[in-house]
């Protein structure tokens, strides 16, 4: 399992997409809160053509509405890489979230991840759906409401203070020694399909 330190996500506390060199087409944030927690979700699409294709290299040069140029390497994990000719419009749509939720006062400290990719069938055109969710319960060691700061104890004994935004709340509702749940979504899907 690759390690990563979800709590220093709660420092960020915004959703942001790393999109390259292309425009978006469309692209949403949104914060929603509940009695014991708060869930930032933000997407993203982005279509782009074809331009032209190094088929023995497997290059494929797209650029979008706004002429952005990008080269993608399509390695072997795409499947009928064979199908995509000049012309095809390629959308990729991002979804991201992360998720504060308070924890049971006996959760244990722990850390999780699980994994899912579903690509195009056989001769269809390519296309693929990945999605990875890691979560953690991490330990509240101390509060500063004054400078909106949390010190955050992971289950690796890491320890790390982090500034909330102040839209996420005042920190009335957390003391010391609370269990938080973090968990980070990231999905990608992406199409290619004829104009």
């Amino acid at each position: 399992m690759k390690k990563l330190l979800l709590f220093s996500v709660f420092a960020l506390i915004i959703v942001s997409f790393s999109t390259g060199a292309f425009a978006q087409d469309g692209a949403t944030k949104m914060m929603k809160k509940t009695d014991t927690g708060v869930e930032l979700v933000g997407t993203a699409v982005m279509t782009a053509t074809v331009q032209s294709i190094n088929v023995k290299d497997r290059f494929i040069v797209l650029a979008d509405a706004e002429s952005n140029v990008q080269i993608v390497n399509a390695g072997p994990e795409v499947k009928n890489f064979d199908q995509i000719v000049v012309g095809d419009q390629v959308t990729a749509e991002f979804y991201e979230s992360v998720a504060f939720q308070l924890a049971p006062p006996d959760a244990e400290p722990a850390e999780g991840e699980a994994m899912g990719m579903m690509t195009a069938a056989k001769g269809e055109k390519p296309g693929m759906v990945a999605i990875d969710v890691v979560s953690e319960i991490v330990t509240v060691e101390a509060i500063d409401k004054a400078n909106q700061k949390v010190k955050l104890k992971g289950p690796d004994g890491q320890v790390a203070t982090v500034k909330v935004d102040p839209s996420i709340g005042d920190l009335t509702k957390i003391k010391v020694g609370d269990k938080i749940r973090v968990s980070y979504t990231k999905a990608l899907a992406i199409s290619v399909q004829k104009p």
